[in-house]
């Protein structure tokens, strides 16, 4: 009886045209015994199927300490002044402070953590502190590093405030002379037990009992391989630019090495640890996730390293916190993406082309921790209207900062299709693992996506390759396919250029016998300044291409580059004048390409352009599947 009502209900909206996201309410049919029919109900409960890879914080705080990365000005044994500087000095202190003190929650030695206090007011920390909240976990107070390392704090509410006794001394730096001291650093903090200290500083610590426990004034990364390898963690790498500070709370707690590419920041010429990188890469379990970013390299030496060496890149830089916004991540898995209900769908419109833009670079972690959320992206005005599909790293996310990937979630529009992305991290599918065991980590790297997109109900996959029509990257799309009988679809974006498939659809069949589209960039919206290249350029150059398109693929996979932005010229065709401006971009770059698409063209969001190409080109089967639901 249930499975009649919702067929004829289905009919009945179809008729009316509705696009409706939502599964039925199975409240509203007092006689139905299941609705495991619904093809909205096809997901999987949330357990651990070997998908998790971040290290975990699984030992809860009773409290914690907010650190305030504010210090001040000139001599810093002067505390009488009043305005306020912050240097890396200090920065390096306050994470080191982090690591360890987090780490000694872990072992079970205190009760009380630090949180690297945000002077920004972002929402996306707000959200996670919340989430503490929720865990039973409150904040302490503000205090400077400068006391959190010095004070002497007596017991609150039964909880040891005090931080001074976990720490054995402290590592010595040379930031200004030595940049790669801080990288040195980094490291020997978790293995020395000791705070992060600078030669301007330490005659102030000393004075409070601090003893040095290692010098890395001298000492250069490769120095820190040859002495640490052994003690450190090689299930995660953290690679940050020298003469930063960022991730560093991270790596102290877990234990893991820490590695510069270029030698001076931002500056390839000056020597790379290129060769170092690749026998740390090699030192590396299988699948392990490399953390952060380095600043002024070409990708094939980093990226492309990593990709080869069959482990997962995290884009993971200028983010704070992450031992506590991850703390039991395991136990706090969000729920579930909206997704589209086929049955909905009108297959007969009359279209005869369709269009749907995806916005660019959703791998990015950072980005989600800090603007992707804002008015110029996830929240812009116009997101919802131009069935904008968004790419989110759910997997990573999910990890990182579960409470932001929920909030992303709650705040999903109803035309707005989410996109995994990538396969597991930045990470090129047709490279990947091709230096060390690929079959083995291609399986294992797809087996872990797929838990993560099952079971927060993530349709659509979109993977990076240096060649997306390639036979490495077929065997890629094969791999993730074979593990995910939930899978729409596949978009693939070359790098680069992103619209290098030019809109080829290819085909995969999945375990349980139905054919798979994977479906090309077509075209990218992308600022190149004083022109335009093949497929690639202006909403206005853009819109043009799909109206003057006269070939037998009606299907328009449109990449919007999320770092370009442009003038809205109104009615001009000039095909180079919007980019002669920097504050449209993201869902109001793809408006101004819709305005310019002519004739019967329909925009659609991912989702729903995927269903359109597979009752298309796979009418029978495509018919068949939905009939097993409905």
């Amino acid at each position: 009886m249930i499975s009649k009502l919702i067929s004829l209900l289905a009919i009945i909206m179809a008729l009316k045209g509705c696009d409706n996201y939502d599964s039925p309410n199975p409240n509203d049919y007092a006689d139905q015994e299941t609705t495991s029919g619904l093809y909205l109900e096809q997901y999987d409960p949330v357990s651990d199927k070997g998908q998790y890879w971040l290290p975990e914080m699984s030992v809860k705080p009773k409290k914690y300490w907010g650190c305030v990365e504010i210090i001040p000005i000139g001599n810093i044994n002067e505390l009488g002044e009043t305005e306020k500087i912050r240097g890396l000095q200090y920065h390096l202190l306050c994470q080191s402070l982090a690591g360890l003190a987090n780490r000694a929650v872990e072992q079970g030695k205190s009760e009380i953590g630090v949180w690297l206090h945000d002077h920004s007011g972002k929402e996306s920390y707000k959200l996670a502190k919340a989430g503490l909240e929720r865990l039973g976990i409150y904040e302490q107070g503000l205090q400077s590093g400068l006391e959190l390392a010095r004070n002497d704090y007596g017991p609150t509410d039964g909880v040891e405030l005090q931080l001074k006794g976990l720490f054995d001394g402290y590592v010595l730096t040379d930031v200004e002379n030595n940049p790669e001291s801080n990288i040195v650093a980094s490291v020997a903090s978790h293995v020395y037990n000791s705070i992060i200290v600078d030669v301007r500083d330490k005659d102030y610590y000393e004075e409070a009992g601090y003893t040095m426990t290692y010098d890395a004034t001298r000492k250069t990364t490769l120095d820190a391989w040859n002495e640490f390898k052994d003690k450190c963690n090689n299930k995660a790498l953290v690679v940050m630019p020298v003469q930063t500070g960022e991730l560093r709370e991270f790596a102290i707690r877990n234990n893991l090495f820490v590695i510069n590419l270029n030698k001076e920041h931002g500056n390839p010429s000056a020597g790379q640890n290129s060769q170092l990188f690749e026998e740390v890469l090699e030192w590396l379990a299988p699948n392990a996730p490399v953390y952060g970013w380095e600043q002024g390299v070409n990708e094939d030496v980093f990226v492309g390293k990593i990709s080869e060496y069959g482990k997962i890149m995290v884009p993971y830089d200028w983010a704070y916190n992450t031992s506590l916004t991850s703390i039991l991540y395991k136990e706090r898995q969000p729920g579930l993406a909206k997704v589209q209900n086929p049955q909905f769908m009108d297959f007969e419109d009359g279209s005869d082309k369709y269009v749907s833009f995806y916005l660019s670079d959703g791998d990015n972690v950072q980005w989600m921790l800090n603007d992707f959320g804002g008015s110029e992206y996830y929240s812009h005005p116009l997101a919802n209207g131009t069935k904008m599909s968004f790419g989110l790293p759910i997997d990573n996310l999910s990890m990182i900062a579960p409470d932001i990937n929920q909030a992303f979630f709650d705040r999903q529009g109803k035309n707005n299709t989410l996109v995994q992305t990538f396969g597991g991290g930045y990470n090129y599918a047709d490279t990947f693992g091709m230096n060390s065991s690929r079959a083995s980590e291609l399986q294992n790297l797809a087996e872990a996506t797929a838990a993560h997109m099952r079971q927060h109900r993530v349709k659509v996959l979109g993977l990076i390759a240096k060649d997306v029509r390639s036979a490495a990257a077929r065997e890629a799309y094969q791999a993730y396919i074979d593990a995910n009988d939930q899978l729409e679809g596949v978009i693939a974006v070359q790098y680069t250029p992103y619209a290098g498939g030019q809109g080829e659809i290819m085909w995969m069949t999945n375990a349980r016998g139905y054919d798979i589209p994977i479906i090309t960039v077509k075209y990218s919206i992308w600022n190149f300044g004083d022109h335009n290249n093949e497929n690639e350029g202006t909403p206005t150059y853009i819109a043009n291409k799909v109206n003057s398109d006269s070939g037998e693929n009606p299907f328009n996979l449109v990449a919007v580059h999320a770092w370009s932005s442009f003038a809205d010229i109104g009615e001009s065709q000039d095909e180079v004048g919007e980019n002669n401006g920097n504050y449209v971009k993201g869902p109001g770059a793809a408006q101004l390409c819709i305005g310019k698409l002519k004739g019967n063209t329909k925009v659609v969001n991912v989702e729903e352009l995927i269903w359109r190409v597979r009752m298309h080109y796979r009418s029978e089967q495509t018919k068949e599947f939905l009939n097993t639901y409905f």
